[in-house]
């Protein structure tokens, strides 16, 4: 899931670009050792200067844009290592503290790119993954490290900036290996191949007061963000900018249909019982989200059960966080929503969310 996070906002902000500037994509294409950023995350950056999106821990950035100018002149993409092993490098110059090597391709974006992008931009809108290929080692004749090619996750060609997708069948072989990034030969040039997630979708059940920090604190981390809640001093748009969707709907009346994108985070803070125990066996029912928070203590989580009418034991268990969050101390709504996305974020990433330098510290000593 290296690259879930990103590629859904940066992608929606240079497609809604309608000012005439031009634009260049900084991908990571190839590592070795360990670096801030996977392969397959990537910058975008306008010829105003503005960058948007990290390669790196924010240390190589000024260098990209740098070299964007360049790219922008001449309209030659170009592949930039960045070898933070090497004591005299420019890298290490920086006093970064991975120790590893990345490369960077970056390219001019056209008008080519842009329908192309904008085809990974409705595939992951839509709950879909895909792969994107990108040449960026070619021999002195080809001029391949400007295309871009995208894949669906069956390795079937979506869409090409070339007139004809280059070795398709080989890319293909490609997407049947790989999990989310790898690179691979075709004679002599050489390939990265990048799996591109869907971005999570997080659904807030309730549109107060206390919900704004929690639904700009998600948006920020590139969730497609719902604010759910049929009352009409509540999820106002105004105070919920960063939404992406604004729903005034009843319990009753929403229809979560098929072919939807599945809602992959949920939280209950309705400050209404039968309205939380209404959504929670909403969820139940339609969209089975991997994490489900509950405000309250446990005493309130076990009145919303009992409300809710689902006798799913194992699935209340596994998927309902109540009380929610991890204790990090702090009672204001900022502190709480901190609280919840950490707890929330740990989950859908499927990590632990322990302590990381007592997790170092025990494999260390235990090695």
């Amino acid at each position: 899931m290296a690259n879930k996070h990103s590629h859904y906002a940066l992608l929606g902000h240079y497609l809604s670009d309608t000012s005439d500037c031009e634009w260049a994509l900084a991908t990571v294409v190839n590592k070795e050792g360990s670096s801030y950023r996977s392969p397959g995350s990537i910058m975008m950056v306008n010829s105003l200067g503005q960058s948007f999106g990290l390669v790196s821990g924010g240390c190589l950035e000024a260098d990209i844009v740098r070299r964007v100018k360049k790219v922008f002149y001449n309209g030659k993409a170009t592949y930039a290592e960045y070898d933070l092993r090497e004591e005299d490098s420019f890298a290490a110059e920086l006093g970064i503290g991975c120790k590893g090597k990345i490369g960077v391709l970056i390219q001019r974006l056209t008008e080519k790119h842009r329908v192309v992008l904008d085809i990974l931009y409705a595939t992951i809108k839509a709950g879909e993954s895909c792969y994107l290929a990108q040449e960026f080692e070619a021999s002195i004749t080809s001029t391949g490290l400007n295309e871009i090619s995208l894949l669906d996750s069956h390795g079937e060609q979506l869409a090409s900036t070339a007139v004809q997708g280059k070795d398709q069948a080989e890319m293909i072989k490609g997407t049947e290996h790989t999990d989310q990034h790898q690179t691979f030969y075709v004679g002599d040039s050489r390939y990265s191949l990048s799996k591109i997630d869907a971005p999570f979708n997080f659904w807030i059940f309730g549109g107060g007061a206390d919900a704004e920090p929690l639904a700009s604190m998600a948006s920020q981390l590139g969730w497609r963000v719902t604010v759910v809640d049929h009352r009409a001093a509540y999820a106002r748009a105004s105070a919920f900018k960063s939404a992406e969707t604004i729903v005034k709907i009843r319990p009753e009346e929403l229809n979560y249909a098929e072919g939807r994108p599945p809602i992959d985070g949920a939280m209950l803070m309705t400050h209404n019982l039968k309205l939380d125990a209404q959504w929670l066996a909403f969820l139940h029912k339609y969209s089975n989200p991997i994490y489900v928070g509950l405000l309250g203590p446990v005493e309130r989580r076990e009145r919303v059960v009992e409300l809710c009418d689902v006798t799913d034991l194992d699935w209340l268990d596994e998927r309902v966080n109540g009380p929610v969050g991890l204790d990090l101390g702090g009672e204001l709504p900022e502190s709480i929503a901190l609280s919840i996305l950490a707890q929330c974020h740990a989950v859908l990433f499927d990590a632990s969310g322990e302590v990381l330098n007592k997790r170092s510290y025990i494999r260390v000593n235990n090695s």
